[in-house]
């Protein structure tokens, strides 16, 4: 909720909940005196709290700073520009006042506010989270540029003791079966498919081939490629209870197709044929089967292990790491769970307004990107919200907008992030370059990128540092679980690595 602005020049009563200061040149609070100021533009302004986080700025740049700025613009236009009947550098101010005034100006506002803004916020040494709104412009070449920015700065809380936090550990266990079933999955990648007789097909087996359609007896859809295992009920793009009894009941051997009623679902990639009733018509190629190798030594010599006793360790050895991952995930989560129950903090609402927003687009450009037609994006992101809203919370009208649920989510992600940030400046814990340099590396590689493009792509985007705070945070985790009590079910302490 945005505050009344007052006018320039104000200060809030003593019986006031805001808070003004002044930040003029003959200020005691500014950084200058009038006499001293030697640089900047000499930017006046009051700064008022209007909340623990929440600052109103009413500021002014003195007219003189605007005829420098509006001088040296014109100065240099005159210098460039061509214009019939006159030398470069000899036109009159008069005529390029007239001919590029509006735009002249225009400049000259933007640059003069970004330039005071800067100023302000170093002035009053403000940590600016989010982006500032600029309002309330007043803008005229012949007296003082004028305007009010409402901005939100860093929160500032206490931190209870951090270290030392008592969590319940996590067990790190494999079991035997979990073991077999990880190869028999190596196994089943290990898998060919080798050609059988149509009438030796089973349920289990592949059949492919490809399907015509037909809607009210006009073919609509021909020769599309497709594949599918009777047992699993789905034929390419559509579900078909009883696949299996149909194709029971189809003559493999005679040649004829199988011809199988239909209906297509809502997001069938042929727009036009949507909740259609449809009939396909599948024309088989060829069956195939399942070729599991045989676990055995040779199996296990694949995976460059010398038995199979050797590779069942091996597994077992992977398993129990990422067990041990989870698990050390886990224990930071409870451990972070209660530092966070422990700081108060006032979340910049700016910025979670923000966060929505940037996460709107980005959905909204996943969609565009994954083909739906642009006058159906809004439609669907309305849908989505409306499907991931907590009964009763809704947020008013506001279309496009995450759930409450997803509000208050990105509100503890932001106090998760300064807590962190807070305990990595206390213990100064950050991300090396070298340790930047090997996540992008092995992130280039897992996306298949060129390094060089994908880091530029990264730095461009702004994502290096994104990817620079996630690192120092799981570093900042790592730290909070070596410092925690960690108890096992028994309540004692664990050993070190259990």
């Amino acid at each position: 909720m945005q505050a009344e602005t007052e006018s320039a020049g104000t200060v809030s009563d003593e019986n006031d909940s805001t808070h003004a200061e002044d930040t003029s040149p003959e200020s005691n609070n500014s950084t200058e005196k009038e006499g001293e100021q030697s640089e900047g533009l000499g930017t006046r302004s009051q700064i008022e709290s209007l909340s623990t986080c929440k600052r109103r700025i009413t500021a002014t740049v003195p007219v003189e700073k605007i005829k420098e700025e509006l001088d040296k613009n014109y100065k240099e236009l005159a210098s460039t520009v061509n214009l019939p009947g006159f030398r470069r550098g000899r036109v009159p101010r008069q005529l390029l006042e007239a001919r590029y005034g509006k735009e002249i100006e225009s400049d000259v506002k933007e640059a003069l506010l970004s330039l005071s803004l800067s100023e302000v916020v170093e002035a009053h040494k403000l940590d600016v989270v989010g982006s500032p709104k600029i309002k309330d412009v007043q803008f005229t070449k012949d007296a003082d540029l004028g305007y009010v920015v409402e901005l939100e700065v860093r929160p500032d809380f206490e931190l209870a003791e951090y270290k030392s936090v008592e969590v319940e550990g996590e067990n790190v266990s494999v079991k035997a079966e979990d073991i077999e079933e990880r190869l028999a999955l190596m196994q089943r990648k290990a898998a060919k498919l080798v050609s059988v007789n149509p009438s030796d097909a089973g349920m289990d087996d592949v059949y492919l081939g490809k399907y015509n359609l037909y809607r009210d007896g006009a073919k609509v859809k021909s020769g599309v490629e497709a594949s599918f295992t009777p047992s699993s009920n789905v034929l390419h793009e559509f579900f078909v209870e009883g696949l299996g009894d149909r194709v029971k009941n189809w003559n493999l051997t005679s040649g004829e197709p199988l011809r199988i009623p239909v209906k297509a679902h809502g997001n069938f990639s042929d727009e036009v044929l949507r909740h259609a009733d449809l009939e396909l018509e599948f024309v088989l190629e060829d069956t195939r089967r399942v070729d599991l190798p045989e676990l055995n030594e040779e199996f296990a010599k694949t995976f460059q292990t010398e038995s199979l006793e050797a590779l069942r360790a091996e597994v077992r050895k992977s398993m129990e790491d990422r067990s041990r991952r989870e698990a050390d995930k886990k224990v930071e989560t409870k451990i972070l769970e209660k530092i966070l129950a422990t700081a108060t903090m006032e979340i910049p609402e700016g910025l979670v307004e923000s966060i929505i927003n940037r996460r709107r687009m980005e959905r909204e450009y996943e969609l565009l990107e994954k083909g739906v037609p642009a006058e159906e994006v809004k439609a669907t992101l309305v849908r989505e919200w409306e499907q991931s809203e907590v009964e009763g919370q809704k947020p008013g009208s506001s279309e496009n907008l995450p759930s409450s649920a997803a509000s208050e989510e990105i509100r503890r992600e932001i106090k998760e992030f300064f807590v962190l940030e807070k305990i990595a400046s206390n213990e100064k814990i950050f991300a090396t370059e070298e340790e930047v340099d090997k996540r992008v590396n092995l992130m280039a590689s897992l996306y298949g990128i060129p390094l060089a493009r994908f880091r530029d792509e990264l730095r461009s985007s702004g994502r290096l540092e994104e990817v620079r705070f996630s690192l120092r945070n799981e570093k900042v985790r790592a730290f909070l679980r070596k410092e925690a009590r960690i108890l096992g079910s028994d309540g004692q302490p664990q050993a070190a690595g259990s």
